[in-house]
């Protein structure tokens, strides 16, 4: 059944008795029936007509008031009870907070008092003395574990426990961890035609080969398996590392890289330009431009050339736009000769490449710019990185110390050329392809006058 509710009639209520406020109430009430002016009404009070008028409009503000609908549902609580009821409760929490952190320190100042008292004595590192006879029995000291897990039981935070045991959380957490159980030793020994026959396997397969697959082909545990496959494979990458070899340049301005990178902006994608030396990590010139083709290639070698003089070698890519004819008339103009990389072998390019990651850094600090803004980063980023950046590869000079400090190259670049031809014609002759047989013959021009020198056996 509903619930009783008290009834929302309100009587009409009686005139006040009282006779100054009876004459206000049939003032309003004329003035309301408008019967009665409010100027007349007002002079029949002894008032002002303002001061009466404002008594008007108080009335009208509660008639208006009183016949406005009120929101469905429950009435608000209001906002002083609100707001008290929330201090409250978060003083109940600061409550229970302080009465907790109280009884923990109780009980860890009853675990301390135990400790100082002599009841729980820690225990000592130094070792029983050699004097000590054989027959004594020393009372057994306490250990750190059994302190730990003495104030652990007693709900000691980990971070008081370490504090007044000196010693870091991680070894309180250690100690607290259960001992480990021993360890299975397995006495079998392996087939070793059967470690041999993984061992083959890792090796025609190039490592690619689980060591599931292998446990169940040669019929060993996998655990072993994958150890004898973690062995080979270490000894595959010495073999590797052995095989290789690592190219020194004699000295700066030799030879010089030139790569692209491509770099975001507002107006769309844009390409950084280096030319880097071969020998020091020394930038010559960073060029932002909107477009990868040739005339911007031959624009951005001629201009580093004319600043920093031309080298003997640049280090050019594979694509297209550094192999026309137009950018060759520019390398024998400054009779410089263009190395090519093997194909799909950045490691070729390996000091340039790096570098690329260090511009890479770089540019994804700027954020959003403008091509304007890009290309007073990448002056920044060259200026920054020659100038500041003291290496120990350099015995901590910095790149441009290095460049500076550079000898004068004199070579005859005429007798240089027209050798490097002649073997080119000889190695094509014999088979070999264009760019792969000038890169040969560069590689043993250099080699034979001692500004090149390839040291096998190193790690690259």
């Amino acid at each position: 059944m509903p619930k009783d509710r008290p009834p929302s009639y309100k009587p009409a209520p009686e005139p006040p008795s009282d006779p100054v406020l009876r004459r206000r109430y049939d003032a309003i009430m004329s003035v309301l029936a408008q019967t009665q002016t409010v100027t007349a009404a007002a002079e029949s009070l002894d008032m002002s007509r303002n001061h009466f008028q404002t008594i008007l409009h108080r009335v009208i503000e509660a008639i208006i008031d009183a016949m406005t609908p009120k929101p469905a549902g429950r009435p608000a609580k209001p906002e002083r009870e609100a707001a008290l009821e929330a201090e409250l409760h978060q003083v109940k929490s600061e409550l229970a907070a302080l009465q907790e952190h109280s009884a923990m320190i109780n009980r860890m100042m009853g675990v301390v008092s135990s400790i100082a008292s002599g009841r729980e004595p820690l225990p000592r590192s130094r070792s029983r003395s050699k004097k000590t006879k054989k027959s004594e029995d020393p009372e057994p000291a306490t250990t750190v574990h059994q302190v730990v897990t003495a104030m652990r039981d007693a709900k000691v935070p980990r971070k008081l426990c370490a504090r007044m045991l000196g010693v870091s959380t991680a070894t309180v957490a250690r100690r607290l961890q259960p001992p480990a159980p021993p360890k299975r030793t397995d006495h079998t020994k392996l087939n070793e035609l059967a470690c041999q026959r993984v061992r083959e396997i890792v090796r025609a397969t190039h490592g690619l080969v689980g060591a599931q697959s292998l446990s169940k082909r040669c019929g060993i545990p996998r655990r072993a398996a994958a150890a004898i496959k973690k062995r080979e494979l270490r000894e595959l990458e010495y073999e590797r590392k052995a095989r290789c070899g690592t190219v020194s340049v004699l000295a700066p301005g030799i030879v010089r890289g030139f790569d692209a990178m491509h770099v975001a902006c507002v107006e769309g994608k844009r390409f950084w330009l280096v030319a880097a030396d071969a020998t020091v990590p020394y930038r010559t010139s960073i060029v932002t431009v909107p477009v990868y083709d040739a005339d911007h290639v031959i624009a951005a070698l001629e201009a580093d050339f004319d600043r920093h003089g031309p080298p003997l070698v640049v280090r050019l890519d594979r694509i297209a736009c550094q192999r026309t004819p137009e950018v060759h008339q520019l390398l024998t103009r400054y009779q410089v000769l263009a190395l090519h990389g093997p194909p799909r072998h950045p490691y070729y390019y390996g000091q340039l490449e790096r570098q690329n990651r260090e511009h890479r850094a770089w540019q994804g600090l700027l954020g959003d710019v403008t091509h304007e803004q890009l290309c007073e980063a990448a002056e920044a980023m060259r200026t920054a990185l020659n100038a500041l950046w003291a290496r120990p590869t350099l015995d901590w000079c910095t790149a441009e110390e290095a460049w500076l400090r550079r000898p004068t190259i004199d070579f005859d670049r005429t007798d240089l050329h027209y050798e490097v031809t002649r073997r080119t014609e000889g190695l094509v002759n014999s088979g070999l392809k264009h760019l792969t047989a000038q890169r040969v013959a560069i590689e043993t021009a250099l080699t034979e006058r001692g500004l090149l020198m390839i040291n096998h056996g190193g790690w690259c």
